[in-house]
């Protein structure tokens, strides 16, 4: 009664306000356990940015780089950098890495309300799946979403107020430098709304145009030149399709297929015909993946059903979608009554990750398309009678009881595995027993446990010296801690062949160790589903 006496725009205030309450809690709550884990990814964020805060550099000893190099790749800036007061404040921890994002991801349901002026699009991002996910673990795509609607609503006031545009360049350059997807998808979107809104802009005064494309070209120009000819574009060359090693193999064997088909007969040096080199080509073959992983992004399987393959980036294996189910309607009806600007940005956004191997349902690189969709429903919403609104809010309600049940639940054990739950735990243990051995040996099996120790650790990088040997691998010197390299070792044979000298302390993960008795007296540590997670055990020379 009280809500409804108010005025409004207050009114909308209010709700847009506990949606952004509920948004908090949901994101907050036990962040630090769920997921379940802290992957090597989000640790190596943390000690970046660590590194950045200690030192000014790098731990590869780079002065304040644009984009941290980092063992895997080159990392984008924004969420490191956006890290450090942070971790200044509350420490190098699980939590202080993951509620960078939960900030982002609030600034994320704060924003939408300014962009649609309707307090249902804020509430729709809080209960979210696909948001709330990456609004709980470090991962950059969350600062991209955020900053591309602060750069959005900038550019839509602008055409008002023409000083705002200088805003809107500048954060749209940074969106460039937020995520990787964003190098393409903001230079796609801007010449769009530029077209679209090119009568608008002819009226503003010239000097405003000229600022702010000297603001957007302040980062972009940048980023653009170290991803097309410095070593920022490294990791889109190894999972963009134009550049898969798979694929000629591929098409030789579809083309030799073609060739027996037909009837010629399996032969040494079976000449291609021309129309099997019609048939089977690069340039097919690399249009249709591009239209299969585009088409992808808009199947009701991955927005409704199923979600994103990867465990880590949807909360739950198969069963949750990246959107409520029952959003389906609203979407549909939404599309009917779609702004211009909804146009390009929902059109445009899933082109970055259909050029990657995996993107049609890469639901990272595809989050800078929730805000679009979120908005889309809510005008699918408001078209709603007043009858069916409220049926829609009650199965809405239940929708997400079941969605945060689950992943408060269930998702807690679903998410150890591919979170490397026990990681920092044992990196924790290794550094705890050190004294107490000659040697400790940290044997993660397919995964490297380096990250793992020099985060949990807080290993200063100045320490890092890759020198030592052991069992013929080079391993960073820390002393007498040893961390195996990803890879397969016989530790039967370690262990009877005295292949290490003194007292050793060996730490593995227990899928390298399909049979334990083969080592001596070994201490099982199992997942929180109570699956052997790892094993500890003693070689003594």
């Amino acid at each position: 009664m009280f809500v409804s006496n108010l005025p409004a725009r207050w009114r909308k205030l209010l709700l847009a306000g506990i949606a952004l309450l509920l948004a908090a809690v949901i994101r907050i709550v036990d962040l630090q356990n769920l997921p379940n884990g802290l992957h090597r990814d989000e640790m190596d964020t943390g000690y970046q940015a660590n590194s950045l805060l200690t030192t000014g550099k790098d731990y590869f000893n780079n002065p304040l780089p644009l984009f941290p190099h980092s063992f895997a790749d080159y990392r984008t800036p924004v969420y490191i950098y956006s890290a450090i007061p942070i971790i200044a404040n509350l420490g190098l921890s699980a939590v202080s890495v993951r509620f960078v994002s939960v900030i982002w991801g609030l600034l994320g349901v704060i924003l939408i309300y300014l962009l649609t002026k309707d307090w249902l699009a804020p509430l729709i991002v809080a209960l979210s799946p696909w948001h709330v996910q990456y609004s709980r673990k470090a991962v950059e795509t969350i600062s991209l979403s955020t900053i591309f609607l602060v750069a959005l609503a900038c550019f839509l006031r602008g055409l008002r107020q023409p000083r705002w545009l200088i805003l809107s360049g500048l954060f749209f350059g940074l969106s460039m430098a937020a995520y990787s997807p964003g190098k393409l998808f903001i230079p796609l979107f801007l010449l769009v709304l530029i077209l679209i809104n090119h009568k608008p802009l002819f009226k503003i005064s010239s000097i405003y145009l000229l600022l702010s494309i000297l603001s957007f070209s302040l980062i972009a120009v940048p980023v653009g030149l170290d991803s097309i000819f410095g070593k920022s574009g490294t990791r889109f060359h190894d999972v963009a399709i134009f550049t898969d090693p798979t694929r000629a193999f591929e098409i030789n064997l579809r083309r030799l297929d073609t060739a027996l088909s037909s009837g010629q007969p399996r032969q040494v040096g079976l000449k291609t015909s021309v129309f099997a080199k019609l048939l089977d080509n690069k340039v097919i073959d690399i249009t249709t993946t591009l239209a299969s992983n585009y088409l992808q992004t808009f199947s009701t399987e991955f927005l409704f059903i199923k979600g994103d393959p990867e465990p880590r980036h949807s909360p739950s294996k198969n069963t949750i979608g990246q959107l409520h189910l029952i959003e389906i309607l609203p979407l549909i009806i939404g599309l009917y009554h779609l702004p211009a600007v909804l146009i390009p940005w929902i059109l445009l956004s899933p082109v970055p990750a259909a050029m990657t191997r995996d993107g049609g349902v890469h639901a990272a690189r595809l989050l800078i398309l929730l805000p679009a969709l979120a908005w889309t429903i809510t005008l699918g919403l408001r078209r709603f009678p007043r009858l069916l609104l409220t049926l829609y809010s009650l199965l809405f309600t239940i929708s997400s009881f079941y969605i945060y049940g689950y992943y408060f639940t269930h998702y807690r054990f679903e998410s150890a595995q591919p979170y490397q739950w026990g990681f920092s735990q044992m990196a924790k243990l290794a550094y705890s027993k050190a004294g107490q051995y000659d040697r400790v040996i940290l044997d993660f099996g397919p995964d490297s446990a380096l990250m793992a120790y020099l985060f949990t650790n807080k290993i200063p990088p100045r320490k890092l010296n890759f020198s030592k040997q052991i069992l013929n691998t080079e391993t960073p010197d820390l002393d007498n801690i040893y961390l195996l390299p990803p890879g397969s070792r016989s530790w039967s044979d370690i262990a009877t062949q005295k292949l290490l000298s003194g007292r050793n302390l060996v730490i593995a993960a227990a899928s390298v160790l399909p049979n334990p008795g083969v080592v001596p007296t070994p201490t099982r540590i199992d997942y929180p589903n109570s699956l052997p997670a790892f094993y500890t055990f003693e070689i003594n020379q």
